[in-house]
């Protein structure tokens, strides 16, 4: 057996900004792992300030050159693997995790390069997330809602609020915000624990849970309400893992990605099928990328994506559309079956 890889580079739409920075371009490296004439596919994809490793070290550690897995390259591994499974079941992955094949209000996320209201306008999207940083809160909100006034509103802080300049974040109460994502930096469990005592909406950690044992310190830290899973951060096995966490302590999940293509971002919407998953990042990946870059496309209706009940992820790479952005491509052998030296 042999894993194929596919390094892409494919351009954004527009460029994605936020608090940590901005991306114009999304690299990322396709996994495919094929056994009977099936193939599972997983993706690797690497955020400049979320994950800790790049797509070079991606490539190195698939590819042999170096010895050890990337995280980004495990949890891609761990997709394939599990899509393959499914494949081979013929049950859609979603199904195999335990989640409800029920539809999912898609959502958009919007970076300060953008104009929300147009955006959502163009899309159709059922909800959207805001990225605020301090200066440019309140009055970004109150746009939304007075144009949307039912349109589910969540914001993402990417860490940039320190506890003494927290007021602008207890004024967004007035717009009915569903949630607060990573308000304060991700090793200050304490300040977020103390927003959730002075706030309406959920607060929502995603930079804080890059693993089993963070999702463990922020629950027994009392640090919030919601944990964002990222299953091409930490893999689907962990992301089921912190879900059921999450669940017995009463709290619940956010599936979210990391501007994917439509690989990773099925792999998204499996997670978000479970039980205790809520709002989620769900979107079509030709809001935000030139290329389509899988087949089927999602069904979007009126805000709301239908989970396919097809087989695995329930698509594959659209490999011709993904021709223009290909990098490098290699076929090797599975990291667990390369022995010693």
């Amino acid at each position: 057996m042999t894993i194929r890889l596919i390094e892409l580079a494919v351009r954004l739409l527009r460029p994605f900004t936020t608090s940590a920075g901005s991306v114009d371009e999304r690299r990322t490296v396709l996994v495919g792992r094929g056994e009977d004439g099936l193939t599972g596919w997983g993706e690797a994809a690497p955020y400049p300030g979320v994950t800790t490793d790049t797509v070079d070290g991606v490539w190195a550690s698939l590819t042999g050159e170096t010895d050890a897995l990337t995280p980004s390259a495990a949890a891609a591994l761990d997709q394939a693997d599990a899509d393959l499974a499914a494949r081979q079941a013929g049950q859609p992955l979603w199904g195999t995790m335990g989640g409800v094949g029920r539809p999912l209000l898609s959502s958009l996320s919007v970076g300060f390069d953008e104009d929300p209201i147009e955006r959502l306008e163009a899309t159709g999207a059922g909800a959207v997330k805001l990225k605020i940083q301090p200066g440019n809160d309140v009055r970004r909100v109150q746009l939304v809602r007075d144009a949307l006034p039912d349109i589910v509103v969540g914001v993402d802080a990417n860490g940039s609020y320190t506890w003494d300049g927290r007021e602008a974040l207890l004024e967004l109460d007035r717009f009915d915000v569903a949630y607060v994502e990573q308000p304060f930096p991700a090793d200050d469990l304490g300040s977020h624990a103390g927003l959730r005592e002075e706030v309406l909406a959920d607060v929502v950690l995603d930079e804080s849970i890059d693993s089993t044992p963070a999702a463990i310190a922020a629950i027994e830290a009392g640090a919030a309400d919601v944990l964002i899973v990222k299953p091409g951060r930490i893999g689907l096995a962990a992301s089921r893992t912190i879900h059921d966490l999450a669940l017995a302590a009463g709290l619940r999940i956010k599936a979210s990605g990391l501007l994917e293509t439509a690989v990773g971002r099925a792999h998204t919407l499996a997670v978000a099928t479970l039980p205790g998953a809520v709002y989620s990042d769900i979107a079509d990946d030709g809001w935000f990328l030139e290329a389509s870059t899988g087949q089927p496309r999602p069904t979007v209706a009126n805000g709301w994506i239908t989970v396919s009940d097809a087989p695995g992820i329930g698509v594959d790479p659209d490999l011709d559309a993904l021709a223009p952005y290909v990098v490098q491509e290699a076929s090797v052998t599975p990291p667990g079956a390369r022995g010693p030296g």
